[in-house]
């Protein structure tokens, strides 16, 4: 338990030190683009990175899969399923890789045809596609295969360090390009180059970590036949996944142009900062429970879900309210007046986040499970009706409606189905429980997100001094509102959350 919480208490530490370095470098560099080349150029950007991510559809859910996998061995120090699977996951790898770059090359034709206009952009857009498409595959040709051998044993810390230090020299690179050189084939190559050099490091440090761990031999009949039949489930999950996250990008293009798709992208900048806070969350966590689930009984993992939920809505509840009191403002001071979406837009990404970052702990407990297969349907259902309602509402109501349709299948299909899954084949009871808490959670969010909007609404001073002046006021709102009524409603769980969080900082 020490060393579980240990790692957890590393890993936690380091992904939130990083998601707050990486989104500044990110509102940066998108800064010096808008400025040294146009929005459409983000709009582009955003553009391919979503092709890029739906041609990723190819890796199947084999990394998370593996990573189950390598949880048991890892416990009991079987060093030869290890290498196995190593050698097993590098071979499955390299293929993708050959697969998406397959995949890249016949959708490139088609890339005109896609994005629509292009007058504003002077460069070949099939040359920098080529670019992208070429950094999305050297790492599964090299060595990314290696990643899941730190994430299984809980040192996600090592690589994001390593990957933050290459962040922070390529976006300086970049700044170069686009400052100083005005060169956007020189922005894209570096981007490149930065991928290489991650993978090369990746290898250099798990030899040195994990000397004894290498890709050698094969694994047993058991094993593969669990892995693929986890990856069928996690494929579905995986296109999932890109119906939901890279398909509006692409539609907000098609539909509006590259100017409107820069827009959304600024505006999803913010989103991904926010919500990938949690991810990086609950990629800390994701092995500890893993290793947790293995090991202790199941009243002792529902104790510790209990917990996490309280805890993690306490950061949820905080984060809507300075994201729906905050996000005009600093898109106003940030790109400018012009490039702003209307209030309406904005709280409909101030909903989706919530949605989004609210089923992330009990995701870390269902994927730790590895419930993939069983939750085939669940996903095939959520991919159909979000892909057919994002279809027709984005032409009826455009960006809102691209936005509301992910929402509406998240929460209806997969937050209640695989929420019903996880309680009926694990924890048993509770279940009752989680929902009536998880309403109570949301009407805090809602009370306390009203109050915050209507207060900062108020306030006249615009720029950083209007931004410095409604973070004060929200911070005070979340000091006096939240606490009082969590202890209040809550008091038990707040107790049990406190003594938890005493138990991580003493580790």
């Amino acid at each position: 338990m020490e060393s579980r919480t240990r790692n957890s208490k590393r890993n936690i530490i380091v992904g939130i030190l990083s998601n707050c370095l990486i989104p500044v470098f990110a509102f940066v560099i998108k800064s010096a683009t808008v400025r040294c080349f146009g929005n459409e150029y983000n709009g582009l950007v955003g553009f391919y990175s979503s092709v890029l991510q739906i041609l990723n559809i190819a890796e199947l859910g084999f990394s998370t899969a593996i990573i189950v996998n390598l949880y048991k061995p890892l416990k009991e120090n079987d060093a030869a399923a290890i290498c196995g699977i190593l050698a097993y996951f590098r071979r499955i790898y390299r293929i993708i890789g050959l697969v998406i770059l397959a995949g890249g090359l016949i959708v490139s034709p088609f890339l005109k045809k896609l994005i629509g206009d292009t007058g504003m952009i002077g460069e070949n857009i099939y040359f920098l596609y080529f670019i992208y498409l070429a950094e999305k595959v050297c790492g599964y040709l090299l060595f990314a295969y290696k990643e899941a051998l730190f994430n299984a044993a809980q040192r996600f810390d090592i690589t994001k360090t390593v990957y933050v230090i290459l962040y922070f020299f390529r976006g300086c690179l970049q700044l170069l390009a686009l400052i100083v050189f005005k060169n956007f084939y020189l922005f894209a190559t570096v981007y490149l180059l930065a991928t290489v050099f991650y993978n090369l490091a990746l290898n250099i440090l798990s030899k040195k970590k994990f000397a004894q761990y290498y890709p050698e031999g094969n694994i047993d009949e058991a094993t593969k036949k669990e892995v693929i039949k986890q990856v069928a489930g996690l494929s579905v999950s995986n296109v999932l996944g890109v119906s939901r996250d890279s398909l509006n990008s692409i539609l907000v293009t098609s539909y509006l142009g590259l100017y409107v798709g820069g827009q959304y992208s600024n505006y999803c900048a913010v989103y991904d900062a926010l919500i990938g806070f949690f991810l990086v969350i609950t990629k800390a966590v994701q092995a500890s429970i893993g290793n947790s689930i293995v090991s202790e009984t199941v009243e002792k993992n529902y104790a510790d879900l209990t917990k996490m939920e309280f805890l993690h809505n306490l950061l949820i509840t905080a984060c809507t309210a300075y994201m729906i009191a905050l996000y005009q403002p600093f898109m106003k001071l940030w790109m400018g007046e012009n490039l702003m979406f209307p209030d309406p837009v904005m709280m409909l990404f101030v909903v989706y986040f919530y949605i989004r970052a609210m089923i992330e702990v009990r995701n870390a407990y269902f994927f730790a499970l590895g419930y993939w297969w069983k939750a085939k349907w669940i996903f095939v259902a959520e991919t159909v009706i979000n892909i057919s309602l994002m279809t027709c509402l984005g032409k009826l109501w455009g960006v809102a409606g691209i936005i509301i349709a992910p929402a509406l299948s998240l929460l209806l299909v997969n937050y209640i189905g695989c929420t019903e899954l996880m309680f009926k084949e694990y924890f048993k009871t509770g279940r009752k429980e989680f929902y009536i808490n998880r309403i109570i959670y949301t009407l805090i969010m809602v009370l306390t997100c009203g109050i915050s909007w209507y207060c900062c609404k108020l306030i006249a001073y615009e720029g950083i001094k209007g931004l410095i002046v409604r973070i004060a006021v929200c911070t005070l709102v979340l000091v006096l509102i939240v606490p009082a009524v969590m202890f209040v409603i809550k008091r038990e769980h707040m107790k049990e959350s406190v003594a938890f969080v005493r138990q991580i900082l003493k580790a």
